[in-house]
Order: C-alpha cells, then sequence, then structure tokens
C-alpha cells in the first residue's frame, strides 16, 4: 500500500515501499509520484517512473540514520552546482556531513537489452579545472572529498586526458585521483609508461582496469609526489637477498569471456622508506638487489611487439 515518507527535505509521496532504520528515520524509500526535495544541491526531483529499456525499476531515495541524505537518484538528467561547476547529473550521492559525494552524469542500468556502450552513447563532454589541469571528457563519475575538494573522475572507456603529474604531462584514461589537499594522487597511463624506482625502471600499466572507479590506478603517488605505488603487467622483478633469490611477476587469469584467452594480473609494489613492498612482502632496499626483467604475455594482444622495459 502507497504511503507518504516525510524527510527533512520534504516529503516522497506515494512510496511504494520503504524501509528505516531501527532510530525510525527513513532509510530506503520508493516514491510513486513526484516528490521535489529541497537539498543541498537545489530543488531536485527523484526518480518515480520506471519500467523502460534504460530504466526497468524504480531506483530508492537513500539516507543516513540522522536523515540526512545518502543517495538521491533523479527522475530526469539535471544539472546541479557542484565545487567544480554545473554537473549535469543523474544520480548524485552526499556525504554524512550534507557535501555532494558523487555526482553521476548517467545512472541507466547495464543488462542484455541496454549494454555499457548503449549507455556511453548518451554521455557528452564534460570540461572540469581540476587541480592537474583542465580535462575535458566524458566521465562516468566525479568523485568529491567531504570538504569539496575532488577527489577522483572515472573516465567511460577510451577517453583519454593529458595531465600534469609529479613525472610531467601524462595520457591518462580510465581515472584519476587526487589527496584531500588537491596533489595528484594516482591516474592510470594511457599506455605502458616507464617510470624510475627506486629498484629500476619499471612500466606502469594495467591492461585489465576496468575503469569502474578513478579512485585506483596503476600510478599512485603520496603527497609530496614521491612515488608510492606501481602496477605492471609487462614487467617482472628479481630480488637477491643474503643468497637467498627470489622473482616476482605478473599473474594470469582465464578471461571470463573468452575461453583461449588468458589475461595478466599486474605485479603491485608499494615504495616506502627504506624498502620496497613486492605484493605483501617487504624488501629492504640497502640489504637486496633487484633486477627489472620483460614479461610477456604472447595470448594478451595489447603487448605484441611492445618493447621492453
Amino acid at each position: 500500500m502507497a504511503q507518504d515518507v516525510g524527510t527533512r527535505y520534504g516529503t516522497l509521496l506515494g512510496a511504494t515501499f520503504a524501509v528505516f532504520h531501527d532510530n525510525g528515520s527513513p532509510c530506503e524509500v520508493w516514491p510513486g509520484q513526484a516528490s521535489p526535495l529541497e537539498t543541498p544541491l537545489g530543488r531536485l526531483v527523484p526518480q518515480h517512473t520506471g519500467e523502460d529499456l534504460r530504466k526497468p525499476r524504480v531506483e530508492p531515495v537513500a539516507f543516513y540514520p540522522d536523515g540526512t541524505l545518502r543517495s538521491l537518484p533523479l527522475e530526469t538528467q539535471t544539472r546541479v552546482s557542484t565545487p567544480l561547476g554545473e554537473i549535469p547529473a543523474e544520480l548524485v550521492s552526499f556525504h554524512p556531513s550534507g557535501t555532494v559525494r558523487r555526482v553521476f552524469p548517467l545512472n541507466g542500468k547495464l543488462s542484455g537489452p541496454w549494454t555499457w556502450e548503449d549507455e556511453q552513447r548518451l554521455a557528452e563532454p564534460l570540461a572540469l579545472e581540476t587541480p592537474a589541469g583542465r580535462v575535458e571528457a566524458r566521465l562516468i563519475c566525479v568523485h568529491f572529498h567531504p570538504s569539496g575538494v575532488l577527489r577522483s573522475l572515472t573516465l567511460w572507456r577510451g577517453e583519454e586526458v593529458e595531465v600534469d603529474s609529479p613525472l610531467g604531462r601524462v595520457r591518462t584514461r580510465l581515472g584519476l585521483a587526487f589527496h584531500a589537499d588537491g596533489a595528484l594522487r594516482s591516474l592510470e597511463p594511457a599506455e605502458p609508461m616507464a617510470v624510475h624506482t627506486p629498484i629500476g625502471t619499471l612500466r606502469a600499466f594495467d591492461s585489465d582496469a576496468l575503469g569502474v572507479s578513478g579512485d585506483a590506478n596503476s600510478l599512485v603517488f603520496a603527497p609530496d609526489g614521491k612515488l608510492e605505488e606501481l602496477a605492471s603487467v609487462d614487467c617482472a622483478v628479481a630480488v637477491s637477498c643474503g643468497g637467498q633469490g627470489r622473482r616476482f611477476a605478473p599473474g594470469k587469469r582465464q578471461n571470463l569471456c573468452e575461453e583461449n584467452v588468458v589475461d595478466p594480473v599486474p605485479l603491485r609494489l608499494r615504495f616506502e622508506s627504506g624498502l620496497v613492498r613486492i605484493g605483501d612482502e617487504p624488501f629492504e632496499l640497502d640489504r637486496c638487489t633487484f633486477r627489472v626483467e620483460r614479461q610477456i604475455f604472447a595470448l594478451f594482444s595489447d603487448f605484441q611487439g611492445a618493447r621492453g622495459c
């Protein structure tokens, strides 16, 4: 039975279903009628219709236990005001403090009849001024820190931007992320990128990065710009310590879509004061010797004919 659910932002009318927190405040509400809410981003109308190819169902409006908005799917794409200016949105989320967290320009539901390619064709390029320079691309998500500083951008597959980094200008795909002070935290190189590290020159790249979130990438920097982490799919590292030798290489896994294709799993390294962690194992820089080797995946086409590390 439909019911009206009151919130601190307005009343959600004709709710077809509602879930409440233990304290009695609304947790998730599925409105059945147009119910404009006065939000931190202005007057917005939650999604209340569905059942089409792209949006087969109504998504709920979600709240934190104290009644603050958590996420808000919109009935139609609406331009919302953010710390980076106006951005078109079909879904917005908020931090517990009430500041904007994420803005999704599109919010279609992927399925057999509606693929990511169909959704991507609806995306329009956005031009944003970021701490790493001007970015113009089709974006899946814009993510903010609670302070309003940009946290990350997630790009649609095939999109590339060139940004400023501690290593100079870098052509980037899929995503880039920032520390709370605005310093660049990470990026995903558009192609394998030679990077000088304390153990030698490695090529940063994750060929199987999915672009689900721009927060996690192959090149990671500390707030002061020093290299902190690196992922590589075509470099191996031989380590010798106290007469003992080890070799670390990218892994392999069966491709989920093609039976005869094997995908590489990146080798991940983290650089700390005086040591490097390869996977989960730490090695002291002044007590070990390191040799970087080329790792070739014959079944992975992106690296056919690629130059060595």
